[in-house]
């Protein structure tokens, strides 16, 4: 008995209604993980409400996407034996797409690459400076010597530690 054209892409289709469920559950899972970062970023007002979700999701996203993935990855794999190559093409990055959101849940890159204290501050005299009008400072004055410290500098690293007269000093925001 000869298998027609339509049976043939009825069997490379098969299960993949499931995959694509699956792999939209990963995504959604990948969203889950980076709301936090999406609502607490600098720069940026923040509503009582988003900012408590993001507090919550932080609080609480490991376990529940470390769950998410491996019930993602049951059903995939259980999926996968019955699965035609087209679905199995939805079914690997489901997988894939729902580890990252687990992996996502752990770095937080406010933490890893900015909010650093800012060891050794360059000077520059104030006509040199390129602060505009409208850009706000803090400004340290110590026996009439001056340092101004740009709050969109301070912004992502919200401590320095400097000398001032030969005193150790340390300006935050």
């Amino acid at each position: 008995m000869a298998i027609t054209g339509s049976e043939r892409a009825k069997k490379r289709l098969h299960n993949f209604v499931p995959g694509l469920c699956l792999f939209l559950a990963g995504l959604a899972a990948l969203a889950f993980s980076l709301y936090p970062m999406y609502v607490i970023r600098p720069f940026r007002e923040q509503e009582p409400v988003p900012l408590a979700r993001a507090l919550w999701v932080q609080l609480h996203d490991k376990a529940i996407l470390l769950a998410i993935f491996a019930l993602i990855t049951i059903l995939a794999l259980l999926v996968w034996r019955r699965a035609g190559w087209v679905a199995k093409l939805v079914l690997a990055p489901a997988m894939v797409v729902s580890l990252l959101a687990v992996g996502v849940s752990w770095f937080n890159p406010y933490e890893q690459m900015m909010f650093h204290p800012y060891g050794e501050p360059r000077y520059v005299a104030i006509q040199q400076a390129g602060i505009d009008a409208k850009d706000m400072v803090i400004v340290v004055t110590l026996n009439g010597e001056s340092r101004a410290y740009p709050i969109r500098e301070m912004g992502y690293h919200h401590v320095v530690n400097d000398r001032l007269h030969q005193l150790p000093i340390v300006v935050t925001y």
